[in-house]
């Protein structure tokens, strides 16, 4: 049988969006079709500007009374401080919950275990999602097997789960980031910031880049953002990367560049192509 876990994610925040329309303001704000997002149903969405570069890949969990946005915590504040200059006269409030609520990630199990005052979603796998105030968190998860944070990371990069931090926002449009193939981009719903430039995107067609997982040969972690390069020339700038055995990346290349191995600027690691779980257009 297999060991249940639960990953502590310190470097993730929660934003929650309380009110009458709550989901009808993050449906006018996000790329994916959130209306119906239901009490413990987890959805990846993106958070664009006005030139549809994304801002922020925040987890939305639906819950009884709020919807909750996990993020890097990194971005929480100016996240939320962004979508309150947008809510005039809808009924939603938006508050910053970093220091109210922390997260857990579990693994291995279809039952998530959850202690009252906490919300569980499950995201794609076997994994979910757990929030609430600590002790909560921390009783959820009395007895369950520690994993550490990078674990957790190394899992999404296989499910090919995009993050944008501080270094990298605002630098790829989705679909560079393969977040039409994971559900995160409706092409089906109305405005959104930057709608108009990711639909024509995906309508002519015009995506020169894709995202693609590599595993690491070399020591240390590139950061997000770092070059990557083909023969000397950069091809790719790095999404995120995670400890392992080996380590794993993810990274925004040019499609010419898909299937390659590649290098950072010091040739000192080895981009080695990994596959992914889903198909992506342009790839050999």
């Amino acid at each position: 049988m297999k060991a249940i876990s639960h990953h502590n994610l310190p470097s993730l925040a929660v934003l929650s969006f309380r009110g009458s329309d709550a989901l009808r303001f993050l449906h006018a704000q996000l790329t994916a079709d959130v209306a119906a997002l239901a009490a413990g149903e987890a959805r990846l969405a993106a958070w664009c500007n006005a030139q549809g570069r994304v801002l922020a890949v925040p987890w939305l969990v639906g819950g009884d009374d709020r919807v909750l946005a996990v993020l890097p915590r990194e971005l929480a504040a100016d996240v939320a401080d962004g979508l309150r200059r947008y809510v005039l006269r809808a009924k939603v409030s938006v508050s910053d919950e970093s220091g109210t609520l922390s997260v857990a990630g579990i693994v291995g199990t279809a039952d998530v275990p959850v202690a009252a005052g906490a919300v569980a979603a499950r995201l794609p796998g076997d994994r979910a999602l757990l929030i609430g105030p600590p002790a909560a968190v921390a009783a959820a998860c009395a007895g369950l097997q520690a994993g550490d944070e990078a674990a957790w990371w190394a899992m999404a990069i296989r499910r090919g789960e995009p993050v944008v931090t501080l270094a990298t926002r605002g630098a790829w449009i989705p679909q560079m980031l393969n977040l039409d193939l994971v559900g995160a981009v409706s092409f089906a719903k109305g405005c959104y910031p930057g709608q108009e430039i990711v639909a024509r995107a995906h309508h002519l067609g015009r995506v020169k880049r894709r995202m693609a997982r590599y595993r690491i040969e070399g020591k240390g972690l590139p950061a997000p953002g770092a070059a990557l390069l083909d023969d000397g020339v950069k091809v790719a700038e790095l999404v995120v990367a995670a400890g392992g055995d080996p380590p794993e990346a993810l990274a925004v290349v040019e499609l010419e560049a898909l299937g390659r191995p590649l290098a950072d600027e010091r040739g000192a690691r080895r981009f080695v192509p990994a596959p992914l779980p889903y198909p992506v257009p342009g790839s050999a």
